[in-house]
């Protein structure tokens, strides 16, 4: 790969003047009323996937600087209405016909760009219309309503925020900003300070995705996809003040410039919060560059986060007594940033060459009545891939990527009490195929092999950890996904599809797993994922259900050792943990008219903790055998209704959670397992268009007021409310 990147480099560079120039596609998009639907995505595409794309504006407007000679086809796409596939012309108008389901053009869970009806795989995407009319200041606020994530913040604004995905642990997710790996040292992800106003959409795959991911992808992938350059120029403002003092300001735009695509944004959020030393304040900016120039193109994207909250620990529930006061002292600060760029050409109609470089830093900080703490995270990742189009039903992708994580931590030390730096290096090679056995039967399978090398690290302090010579680790996920369309259906039954998928998962050992053991030769921890499901449409495609059940279990879970425990390893951590996590999805959406689109979905989850390797009755440590997995609800459930008449948008949104098992809040699993009880949290958020250019908004959280706890001892807000206005200035008004 080394020697392939300045190749293809060099290339680009001194290609033909002719191969630049590019010819114009463009067209608008109408509703059955021949209104323009604005925000669909159309995605110009060949044989070998996406070559370029964009969004329509307010007229339904959409142009492409590409050569109609380079593309197959356009698929177009857009919330509440059916994916059209047409033929690429210089001018033309495509009607949409509504439908509940969007068939988004995606990477999602495959190597290989397509359509989510033709991926086995489960995968669930939040677009922008549906970002932006929900007037949510955080990304995480979006989450809570896809099906299968438990979401649990430990208090309000700026706490941290950690995703259960089908029963898996918070450091089971691998987490991407457009494609660029955001996780720390060992998995872990806070999402809380994530803003929602930069993105385009959000990509959420359920299971076991490491032979395409590499490691992290444990349980799911969630890749937030930040807002694309458009051609068109435009220009958009938001303000917003609410309860607790809580403002927010954007400001997001672009254009093209000497045939670049340009998009910007920048935005600030601050709020005091409930509680003294309970305040947050999040700055956040970002810039993408994309360049299309004939069968090439060539993107650069980086991101900037300052967050920084008080920390005045759990004030709510309090089982055992233990509540010491308000911390008024206690403050996080964090500085996250990451950086990718994408080249990509197709050096013939059937090859693809793709080359991806990406680099993330985060720097946190945490200031405590003790010695203050910092942790400090540094991945580089390169990635060379190479599409091959055997023939017109069946694509290959093959690829190799080399990467580097290290980690800094206060309390990783060496012998003499000082900091080291602790290095992985990763290096994955994969194999990918997707295949149109039929005309409804699609088939997607592939294999990774994955080599992570640990570095020797010295002695640790106080004598628990001796000297761990450095280690390799090979392994190897393989993949299956499939997806049939039994039928057309008619006018009452419409089309029904059956999908289903199978795969492995990894997460290497984090830096305090490592260092805070004798084991020289701890495993990933690992996981088996399955899942299978159908999906029926309904009255015309205006209704659409679907149920899958999922199977994860678990292996080689790191557990501490001792006690009536150390007889099952000589040392203090080893993979000896199992546990078990399977259940339903439901979802319904329903889509009568342009007016109305409701979405519900229902999950029910079986977890179970299962007994340590070498012992059929012992569990670790503060577990019981069989108990249901913490923070992991049994019932779960989400609704989202949205109504349209003239200049008002309403939407109502709810979700809800069963019962689950917590930590005693003040001193963790050693202070006790308790009952945190379930609840129910209902919204209201109005949309009133002054004009085209102006929308006033009003959105009323909790308006039940009810008082419930996500992770135990950490009140959530009562009911509490924001209004603002959105100003869009150009083309995209």
């Amino acid at each position: 790969m080394t020697k392939t990147l300045p190749f293809f480099l060099i290339c680009s560079i001194f290609l033909p003047a002719s191969i630049l120039s590019a010819n114009q596609i463009a067209g608008k998009v109408l509703d059955p009323a021949a209104a323009p639907v604005a925000g669909a995505q159309v995605a110009a595409m060949n044989r070998l996937g996406v070559v370029a794309r964009t969004t329509t504006d307010s007229s339904g407007a959409f142009r492409f600087d590409v050569d109609e000679k380079n593309l197959d086809n356009l698929v177009i796409s857009a919330p509440g209405f059916q994916t059209v596939t047409v033929p690429p012309k210089p001018e033309m108008a495509v009607t949409l016909t509504m439908a509940p389901v969007v068939d988004s053009v995606t990477v999602a869970g495959s190597t290989i760009e397509a359509p989510l009806s033709q991926q086995g795989s489960s995968v669930s995407i939040l677009n922008r219309a549906e970002i932006e009319s929900s007037n949510e200041a955080s990304a995480l606020d979006l989450l809570r309503y896809m099906p299968g994530l438990a979401v649990v913040q430990t208090g309000t604004r700026g706490g941290i925020t950690g995703l259960y995905v089908r029963g898996g642990d918070p450091d089971f997710n691998l987490v991407e900003i457009d494609g660029v790996p955001v996780n720390t040292f060992g998995g872990d992800f806070d999402f809380s300070y994530i803003p929602a106003d930069s993105l385009q959409s959000v990509e959420v795959v359920r299971g076991a995705e490491s032979a395409v991911y590499g490691p992290y992808a444990i349980g799911s992938v969630v890749n937030f996809v930040t807002r694309a350059p458009q051609t068109s120029s435009n220009l958009e403002l938001v303000a917003e003040g609410g309860t607790y003092a809580e403002r927010r300001f954007g400001i997001g735009g672009g254009d093209t410039l000497a045939g670049f695509g340009i998009s910007a944004f920048a935005g600030r959020m601050d709020t005091d919060g409930p509680v003294p030393n309970g305040d947050y304040h999040n700055e956040n900016i970002g810039l993408n560059v994309l360049r299309n120039f004939g069968t090439q193109s060539l993107s650069f994207h980086g991101n900037f986060i300052a967050s920084a909250n008080g920390v005045p620990g759990p004030y709510g529930s309090n089982p055992a007594g233990l509540f010491p006061g308000i911390d008024l002292v206690s403050r996080n600060k964090n500085n996250f940033s990451d950086y990718g760029v994408h080249y990509q050409a197709d050096l013939s109609p059937k090859i693809r060459q793709e080359l991806f470089g990406t680099f993330f830093l985060n720097n946190n900080q945490f200031i405590s009545p003790y010695p203050d703490a910092f942790n400090k995270d540094i991945r580089v990742q390169a990635e060379s891939r190479t599409l091959f189009s055997l023939c017109s039903r069946d694509t290959l992708a093959a690829g190799v990527v080399v990467g580097r994580e290290e980690v800094k931590n206060s309390y990783v030390t060496g012998s003499d009490g000082s900091w080291f730096l602790l290095p992985r290096t990763e290096e994955g090679i994969y194999v990918e195929n997707r295949l149109q056995v039929a005309a409804n039967w699609f088939l997607n399978t592939g294999v990774r092999t994955e080599v992570i090398d640990t570095h020797s690290i010295p002695a640790g302090d106080y004598g628990v950890r001796p000297a761990i010579p450095a280690n390799t680790i090979v392994k190897v996920n393989p993949k299956v996904a499939s997806v049939y369309r039994l039928r057309k259906g008619g006018e009452i039954f419409g089309a029904t599809t059956v999908h289903g998928s199978f795969g492995t998962g990894i997460r290497p050992p984090s830096a305090f797993d490592i260092a805070f053991t004798d084991n020289p030769a701890l495993k990933p921890e690992r996981t088996i994922s399955m899942d299978s499901g159908i999906e029926q449409r309904l009255f015309h495609d205006r209704v659409s259900v679907g149920t899958t059940y999922f199977y994860n279990r678990y292996y080689d879970l790191i557990v501490s050792l001792g006690g009536s425990l150390a007889n099952l390893s000589t040392f203090l951590s080893d993979n000896l943990a199992n546990s078990r996590a399977q259940g339903l999805e439901t979802e319904v959406r329903f889509r009568p008219n342009r007016m109305v689109f409701i979405t519900g979905n229902y999950t029910y989850l079986d977890s179970e903790v299962l007994s340590l390797n070498g012992s059929s009755t012992l569990v670790q440590t503060y577990y019981r055998l069989g108990m249901p997995l913490l923070r992991r609800p049994q019932n779960s459930g989400a609704v989202t209704s949205t109504f349209q008449y003239r200049k008002v948008t309403a939407n109502v949104t709810g979700y809800f959670r069963g019962q689950v098992l917590d930590v005693e809040p003040n001193y963790g699993i050693s202070a006790g397992i308790y009952p945190n009880p379930g609840y129910a949290d209902v919204g209201v958020n109005l949309n009133y268009a002054v004009s085209k250019r102006v929308t006033l908004y009003a959105n009323l959280r909790n308006i039940l007021n009810q008082y419930y706890e996500e992770a135990l001892g950490y009140p959530a807000l009562k009911f509490n409310f924001v209004s603002g206005v959105r100003i869009k200035l150009g083309a995209n008004r």
